[in-house]
C-alpha cells in the first residue's frame, strides 16, 4: 500500500467480507538502507534486519548454493488442503431401523401380476467445491539459472521451457543446464512449521509444486518473496520486496495445478484461499490523506484496492464514500475484469469546520443499492501546522497518490506559515497575505526501503522553505525514474496549487536512490530549481548497480538497444544544471553507496560548472542521523540561492528523450536526426545587432519561442556556424520552426500534428504514460485467449506493484475505441485472435497475423515470434496504440516477462524476438529501431539481425 495508506496515524480497516490489513511505522532515525538500484528483478543486496531485503529475481552473479537440510530426493509429497464442510453436502444419516417382520400373504394370481417395487434412485451428490485453504509446503527447487540485468530480452532455461511448451514439473534429481552453461540439479525442499521455506541458497532461482483441486475457479494467492508465478504456464505478478499485503486472484483449474515462484528474497511463503465474496476489499495499497484543521470544505481523493474474484466481470459500481455523517459522494466504477485487482480512485466531502470527532471514513462498493462490500477507515487529523498527507489524482492513470508536506514556518512568530487557504480567510485577508513573502519550497526524495512519512520525519519545520516528500509511487521507486520522475513532478505540481510558494525559490534534494533521483529530476526539468544538494547520491545505473547494457563490439541490433537506454544516462544531460547551484555531500567510509559516485559528478562539474561544491565527511558512512538530509550546510546552501525569473539569454539543452524532456526557457529540440541519441544545443541572445547565434547536435527540428526576442523586432539568426539568416518578425503564433536541410537551416511552417511530438515521441514506455487501456483478444483458440487475458492482467498487477498504479483490463468484445478515443490502447495478440487489432492497426504497415509479421513488406514468418510495436492512434495528435504479441502461442509467450516497467530497461517503436530469444538473450532479436518522424516505414531506424529476405 502506498505510504499514505501504510502510514496513517490509527488507520484500520473493518471489512465486512475480508479484513484488510494495514501497517504502520513511525519515524526513525535508524540508517535507511540504500542498496544498488533494482537490476531489472533484481540484484540481491544483504539488507540490515531493520530494512525489507532487496529481492533478487537476476542477479549478475549466482549466489552460492548452500545444502539444505530438508533436501531430500523424494518426490515431494501432495500439498496440505482444508476443507469445510459444503453447505450443500448432506448431513451424515443414522443407520436405518430394522423393520418388523410380517407374515407372508398368501399368493394368488393378482399379487403375482403386480410388478415388483423400485428402488429409491441414490441421492445426487453435491457439486465439488475448491478448498477453503491450500498450504503450499513441498517443493522441488533450483538455483539461479538466469542472466537478466536490465536487457530488453532476458536468458532463462525456465522461462524457454515454459514459452515452447515443453516445461514439466520437474523431478527432484532433474538436470537443468543454466543460461551460463552450468548443470545445476532440482531438489525437493520443506517449509518449516510455520509454512516459509528458506530460499536463501536458491534466491534468482525457482521453486515449483503441485495441488489438486475437485474443481476449477477463483482463489486468491497469499504469497511472498517470489518476483512473479506461474500458475499452469500463465504469469501472475509476485511480491519482490516482501511487502506481505500483495494478494492476487488467480485461476484454479480442475486436476493437478503447477506453480513456479521465481524466488526474489530469502524466504518464500505461499498458499491459496477460497474468496468469501465476489468483490473483495484488498490489504494492498490503501492511500488516504489528512484531515487539516482549517482548511477549505471541498472533495478529496482516496482510493482502495479492489479484488474481483468472479470469472465473470462486474459494472455497473459506485463507490461511495462518507466522512462522519456528512451525506456521501458517490464515484463511478464501471469496471471490474473478471479476476481482477485495481487500485480504485473515489472522492470524500469535507466540513467546514472539521469537528473534532470526526475521523472515520466509511466507504462500500455499490452495485445496483446492493452493498457488495465495505470498510471503514480511521483518517489522521492534524492542525495546518503539522506534517500532513496529500493527495491527487494523476493524469498518468487515474490512480490517486500521495506526498507529504512539512510546512513552512513564519520566521517572525515561530507560527505556521499561512498556506493552503483555510475557510476562516476572507477575501482582503488573502490579498494582504499574498503582499507578504511566501516561501520556498525543497522537493526531498527518499531512498528505497524509507517511506516518505518517515523520509518526511526527518526535516524539522522551516521559516524559508515547506517540505514537499513525494511517494514516488512506492516504498521502492522506479530509482526515480520514468513513473517515480513523473510523480514528483505531479506532486510539485499539486503542491503549488494548494499552498503559497515562491517559485524561483524551488530546491530539490534527496539521499541515496533519492539523491540520484534529484539528480535526475534537475536534469529533466532544466532552469527549474534554484539549487540542488544530495547525499550518497549516485549519478547514473551505468556507473553504480550495473545490469545496464554494455558492449564492447555491439552489433546494429545491440547498439540499437543500447541507445533505446539512453535516458538513464544521467551524465550524459549534466550541462542541464548550468544555471542551478549543485552541492554534493558524501560519507568518505559509505560501503553501500562509495563516496567515488559522487567524486564523479564533481568531475565532471568541475571542468565547467561555476556554482557547485563537494562535501565529503571524513569517518562517516552512509546515514548518520536525521543530519545526513536535514544538514545545516545543505540547507545554508539551498536557503542561498534564488532563480533568476527573467528568460535567460543563454539557453543550454541536453536530451535523449524528447517525450521526456524537449524544452528548456525559449528553444524547443522538436526533432532529432538520430532518435534517442544524445541531442543539444547552445543558443545565446545578443544585443548588437539583435542575434540568436549558437550550435546544435542531432537536432532535425528547432522551435524558438516569441520570449528570445522583444517583439516586433527583427533579428538575425546564425546556427552552427552557418550563413546568418534575417528574420523579420516572429510568426503570429509566437513560434519560429527551423528545420536542418543539410548544413543549412530553414525557417518552415509548423508540421502535420500527427507526426511524432514530445507528447507521442514513441518506445514502449511512453504507451503507459497517458490513461492506457489494456485490451485482451478473445478470437483465438483457447491457449491463445488464455494468454492474452493473462498477460495483461499479468501487465497491470505488475504496473500496481512496482509503479503504484491503476490499468483497466477489459476484453475485444467489450472494448469500444469510439469510448475510449483520447486514451492510449495495448492490444494483446495478433490480427486473428484480437478484435482490437483491426479497429486500431487497420491502415498500419506493421501487421502481424498467426505464421508472420510483416514489417511494410518485409515478412518473419514462424508461429514462433514474439512482437511489441508501438504505433501513433488514428484520429488523435498526442495518442498512442501498442501491439504485444507473437505469431502463435509460442512466440506470444516469449513476451510474457518484457520488463517494461523496470527502470533502464528500453523498448523501442519496435521489437521482434525469435524462439532463441530466452536462451541467447538479445542474439535473439531480428529487429529493433524507431519509426520516423512521420512514422513511416521507408524512412525508420530499424536495425535487422539478418540481411534482407
Amino acid at each position: 500500500m502506498t505510504f499514505a495508506g501504510r502510514l496513517q496515524v490509527g488507520l484500520s480497516i473493518l471489512v465486512l467480507t475480508w479484513a484488510c490489513g494495514a501497517q504502520f511505522a513511525s519515524s526513525q532515525e535508524q540508517a535507511p538502507t540504500d542498496p544498488a538500484p533494482q537490476a531489472a528483478e533484481d540484484q540481491p543486496a544483504d539488507q540490515p534486519e531493520a530494512q525489507p531485503e532487496q529481492p533478487a529475481e537476476e542477479p549478475e552473479t549466482p549466489p552460492k548454493e548452500e545444502p539444505k537440510p530438508e533436501e531430500s530426493a523424494e518426490p515431494a509429497p501432495q500439498q496440505e488442503m482444508q476443507e469445510q464442510p459444503s453447505a450443500e453436502a448432506p448431513e451424515d444419516k443414522a443407520e436405518p431401523k430394522p423393520q418388523e417382520e410380517k407374515p407372508a400373504a398368501e399368493p394368488n394370481a393378482d399379487s403375482e401380476s403386480k410388478q415388483e417395487p423400485q428402488e429409491e434412485p441414490p441421492a445426487e451428490k453435491p457439486a465439488p467445491v475448491l478448498p477453503d485453504e491450500v498450504v503450499l509446503k513441498q517443493y522441488v527447487t533450483i538455483p539461479l539459472v538466469g542472466i537478466y540485468g536490465r536487457a530488453s530480452v532476458h536468458i532463462d532455461p525456465v522461462d524457454a521451457a515454459i514459452a515452447e511448451g515443453e516445461f514439466s514439473m520437474p523431478e527432484p534429481g532433474d538436470k537443468l543446464t543454466s543460461g551460463t552453461g552450468r548443470e545445476v540439479t532440482w531438489r525437493s525442499a520443506s517449509t518449516g512449521d510455520d509454512g516459509v521455506l528458506s530460499t536463501r541458497s536458491i534466491r534468482g532461482g525457482y521453486a515449483a509444486t503441485t495441488f489438486e483441486s475437485p474443481t476449477s475457479g477463483i482463489m486468491l494467492l497469499e504469497a511472498t518473496g517470489h518476483a512473479m508465478v506461474y500458475v499452469n504456464n500463465l504469469p501472475y505478478a509476485g511480491d519482490p520486496y516482501a511487502y506481505g499485503d500483495f494478494v492476487v486472484p488467480v485461476q484454479i483449474k480442475e486436476g493437478t495445478n503447477t506453480l513456479v515462484f521465481h524466488v526474489a528474497q530469502s524466504k518464500l511463503q505461499a498458499k491459496l484461499v477460497k474468496p468469501t465474496a465476489e468483490l473483495v476489499l484488498s490489504p494492498f495499497r490503501t492511500t488516504l490523506p489528512s484531515l487539516v484543521r482549517g482548511a477549505e470544505a471541498s472533495p478529496l481523493w482516496a482510493s482502495v484496492t479492489l479484488t474481483n474474484t468472479t470469472e465473470s466481470p462486474l459494472d455497473g459500481l459506485s463507490i461511495e464514500a462518507r466522512l462522519g455523517d456528512l451525506e456521501p459522494t458517490a464515484t463511478p466504477l464501471t469496471w471490474l475484469d473478471g479476476a481482477c485487482l485495481r487500485s480504485c480512485a473515489f472522492q470524500f466531502a469535507t466540513p467546514e469546520d472539521l469537528p473534532q470527532d470526526i475521523t472515520v471514513l466509511q466507504v462500500r462498493v455499490v452495485r445496483d443499492s446492493q452493498i457488495l462490500v465495505e470498510g471503514r477507515f480511521d483518517l489522521e487529523v492534524v492542525d495546518a501546522s503539522a506534517m500532513q498527507t496529500r493527495t491527487f489524482r494523476s493524469d498518468i492513470d487515474g490512480s490517486v497518490q500521495a506526498y507529504v508536506v512539512v510546512p513552512a514556518l513564519n520566521s517572525d512568530s515561530g507560527k505556521t506559515h499561512l498556506v493552503a487557504r483555510t475557510s476562516d480567510e476572507e477575501e482582503d485577508d488573502k490579498g494582504k497575505v499574498q503582499n507578504e513573502p511566501a516561501p520556498g519550497a525543497i522537493v526531498a526524495l527518499h531512498t528505497d526501503g524509507m517511506t516518505a512519512r518517515d523520509f518526511a520525519a526527518q526535516y524539522q519545520a522551516k521559516d524559508w522553505a515547506h517540505v514537499i516528500v513525494p511517494g514516488g509511487r512506492g516504498e521502492f521507486p522506479l530509482d526515480w525514474e520514468e513513473w517515480s520522475r513523473l510523480d514528483a513532478i505531479e506532486a510539485m505540481t499539486d503542491a503549488l496549487d494548494q499552498f503559497r510558494i515562491d517559485e524561483d525559490r524551488m530546491y530539490v534534494t534527496g539521499h541515496g536512490m533519492g539523491g540520484h533521483g534529484a539528480l535526475v529530476l534537475a536534469t529533466s526539468l532544466p532552469g527549474r530549481f534554484a539549487a540542488l544538494a544530495t547525499t550518497a547520491a549516485w549519478p547514473s545505473l551505468w556507473s553504480y548497480g550495473g545490469g545496464m547494457p554494455d558492449y564492447d563490439d555491439p552489433s546494429p541490433v545491440q547498439a540499437m538497444l543500447h541507445r533505446a537506454a539512453s535516458p538513464s544516462d544521467i551524465l550524459s544531460h549534466l550541462s542541464n544544471l548550468w544555471g542551478t547551484g549543485v552541492m554534493l555531500m558524501h560519507g568518505s567510509q559509505d560501503e553501500q553507496i562509495p563516496p567515488e559516485q559522487s567524486r564523479l559528478v564533481v568531475k565532471r562539474l568541475a571542468t565547467w560548472h561555476s556554482d557547485f561544491a563537494y562535501l565529503e565527511k571524513p569517518d562517516a558512512g552512509n546515514w548518520w542521523g536525521a543530519e545526513t538530509v536535514d544538514n545545516p550546510e545543505l540547507m545554508g546552501f539551498l536557503a542561498s540561492r534564488a532563480r533568476s525569473s527573467d528568460s535567460q539569454k543563454v539557453v543550454k539543452l541536453s536530451t535523449s528523450d524528447l517525450g521526456m524532456l524537449s524544452q528548456s526557457d525559449w528553444v524547443t529540440i522538436a526533432a532529432q536526426q538520430t532518435p534517442f541519441e544524445t541531442s543539444s544545443v547552445e543558443l545565446e541572445v545578443k544585443n548588437t545587432p539583435l542575434s540568436i547565434v549558437g550550435t546544435t547536435k542531432n537536432v532535425q527540428r528547432l522551435v524558438i519561442d516569441q520570449s528570445a526576442v522583444p517583439k516586433g523586432k527583427s533579428f538575425i539568426l546564425r546556427l552552427d556556424g552557418g550563413q546568418p539568416v534575417m528574420v523579420r518578425q516572429m510568426p503570429s503564433n509566437g513560434q519560429l520552426w527551423l528545420e536542418r536541410s543539410g548544413d543549412r537551416w530553414l525557417q518552415r511552417p509548423v508540421p502535420d500534428s500527427e507526426d511524432k511530438n514530445p507528447d507521442r515521441y514513441g518506445g514502449m514506455k511512453g504507451v503507459f504514460n497517458h490513461d492506457v487501456l489494456l485490451v485482451y483478444g478473445t478470437l483465438g483458440n483457447d491457449q491463445e485467449n488464455a494468454w492474452s487475458r493473462a498477460k495483461a492482467h499479468y501487465d497491470a498487477q505488475t504496473f500496481a506493484y512496482r509503479a503504484g498504479g491503476s490499468l483497466e483490463v477489459l476484453s475485444d468484445t467489450e472494448f469500444d475505441p469510439n469510448q475510449a478515443g483520447d486514451r492510449n490502447v495495448v492490444v494483446y495478440g495478433n490480427v486473428d485472435t484480437n478484435r482490437a487489432c483491426a479497429a486500431l492497426l487497420s491502415s498500419s504497415p506493421v501487421q502481424a497475423f498467426r505464421d508472420r509479421i510483416r514489417v511494410d513488406t518485409r515478412p518473419e514468418s514462424g508461429d514462433d515470434i514474439g512482437f511489441v510495436v508501438v504505433r501513433p492512434r488514428s484520429g488523435n495528435d498526442d495518442r498512442l496504440v501498442a501491439m504485444v504479441g507473437g505469431t502463435g502461442i509460442e512466440g506470444m509467450r516469449l513476451t510474457n516477462r518484457l520488463r517494461y516497467f523496470w527502470a533502464g530497461t528500453a523498448y523501442p517503436d519496435l521489437l521482434i524476438v525469435g524462439p532463441e530469444a530466452l536462451t541467447t538473450g538479445d542474439g535473439g532479436v531480428r529487429a529493433a529501431g524507431y519509426f520516423a518522424e512521420d512514422w513511416d516505414v521507408d524512412k525508420a531506424d530499424i536495425a535487422w539481425r539478418d540481411l534482407a529476405l
